[in-house]
């Protein structure tokens, strides 16, 4: 089982989050996506500390969304969408 370790931004204030997630292949060699692919953190910054998720997609794609908390807020999560990437991939 594959671990992978990500680089994600806030969507808040775009400070840089490190982590890693189990996952395991499709048969095609695609990530499976039904079993493990989402990950919460809370922004480490002072000024923030706020939910986000981390969801990486079949292709590899890393997407950063605020959580459904947020909209109590005002702010809607399809508003504060930001990107990741994979830093690499431990077997």
């Amino acid at each position: 089982m594959p671990t992978v370790v990500y680089e994600a931004y806030c969507p808040f204030c775009k400070t840089v989050h490190t982590g890693e997630i189990k996952m395991e292949y499709r048969k095609d060699g695609f990530f499976n996506v039904r079993k493990n692919n989402k990950n919460i953190h809370v922004c480490e910054n002072e000024k923030c500390k706020r939910e986000f998720l981390v969801e990486i997609d079949p292709y590899g794609n890393v997407i950063v969304s605020p959580t459904r908390k947020i909209e109590k807020e005002g702010i809607f999560p399809w508003e504060m969408l930001a990107e990741g990437r994979i830093l690499k991939i431990k077997d």
